[in-house]
């Protein structure tokens, strides 16, 4: 590597109030970090956009500690390996795993897994279907919401990066009955026709969402997918039925509120014996054989030309305020994600 490599960075200027803005963020420039034993350093190709992420740009404290003012922002990216002191890593192995928003990150082995590029995607795709978006989908539903066959599933942000791929394995798996409920017209469509929703609510067009999903789920809901929380979550839970399970993986509506929306009536939990979990999909990667697994049978259904995804690819290091400010307009059409270097099979 040259000496005169230039380690860019986006690091937190401010917390937003709000959406994140460009001005939350500054441009920083440092050197390239050197890996220090059983460390390797990674070249940044790929970083994902995940709303999640806006719940770490505040001091209110999460499941992660807050990102610090002045910091790097973090979240998942897709890289190559460049230099290695780290036992079973090589160079120019690809790899991926939480690291910051730069051209170049250093981890080690619990925090950088290899990527399973045998499974014969486009690199992007490791980042989304065959990666943390697919595996989230599928543990969702699976692990944490144990659907069977036969049972009516309600997923929220239905056309979102998760969303349209738990809507679809929801299927695979065996649901009756698969609605989702989306934020306008055409995202609506796109579930329903290209993801195979049998109905969507568009919650930006009826005046009582709970009334709406009554008529869509007439028998009510056996699996919940939850990804937005607030009114979403508050119309899920009058529909449950008996030993309902809801698994809760984002809360999409509250992560730019300045006062959090109020919540739904967690009542009908203890009326119909109903579970709500959340999950992170994080804690379960460190199980590599497992993920290894599932990422085998999503990438199967993927050779079958059953499970479509979507990724909406921007370019450049400069781009990443912009699209990450996309997530709060809906501006995107499915896994936002950002290339800042080629390199990669």
């Amino acid at each position: 590597m040259s000496a005169q490599a230039v380690n860019r960075q986006w690091r937190l200027r401010a917390y937003p109030s709000g959406p994140l803005a460009q001005a939350d963020l500054e441009l920083h420039q440092a050197a390239v970090p050197a890996p220090a034993d059983g460390q390797m350093l990674v070249r940044v190709l790929l970083v994902a956009m995940d709303p999640a992420i806006r719940a770490f740009l505040s001091p209110r404290p999460g499941c992660r500690p807050s990102v610090a003012l002045g910091a790097p922002v973090t979240g998942m990216v897709l890289g190559e390996v460049v230099e290695s002191r780290c036992p079973g890593r090589r160079s120019g192995e690809i790899v991926s795993g939480f690291g910051a928003w730069s051209d170049y990150v250093v981890g080690d082995d619990a925090q950088f897994a290899p990527v399973a590029v045998d499974l014969g995607a486009e690199l992007e795709a490791y980042t989304h279907v065959l990666g943390t978006s697919g595996l989230t989908a599928y543990h969702g539903l699976t692990a944490v919401a144990a659907l069977a066959a036969g049972e009516c599933v309600l997923v929220s942000a239905a056309a979102g990066a998760v969303g349209s791929l738990a809507g679809q394995m929801a299927r695979f798996l065996g649901a009756r009955r698969v609605v989702g409920i989306a934020g306008g017209a055409a995202k609506c469509r796109q579930a329903m026709e290209r993801y195979g929703y049998d109905a969507c609510i568009d919650y930006k067009a009826v005046p009582d969402l709970a009334a709406a999903l009554r008529h869509a789920l007439p028998d009510g809901i056996d699996v919940g997918f939850e990804n937005v929380g607030g009114t979403a979550l508050q119309a899920a839970v009058e529909l449950l039925r008996p030993g309902a399970r809801v698994a809760l993986c984002g809360m999409v509506s509250q992560y730019d509120a300045a006062v959090p929306p109020p919540g739904p009536n967690l009542w009908n939990l203890v009326v119909h014996g109903a579970r709500i979990q959340g999950f992170r999909i994080s804690t379960t990667l460190a199980d590599r054989a497992l993920t290894r697994e599932r990422l085998a049978r999503i990438a199967g259904w993927i050779a079958q030309g059953r499970l479509r995804y979507d990724i909406d690819l921007r370019l450049g290091f400069d781009a990443i305020p912009q699209a990450f400010a996309a997530l709060s307009t809906g501006r995107h059409q499915g896994r936002l994600v950002v290339r800042i270097a080629d390199g990669g099979p």
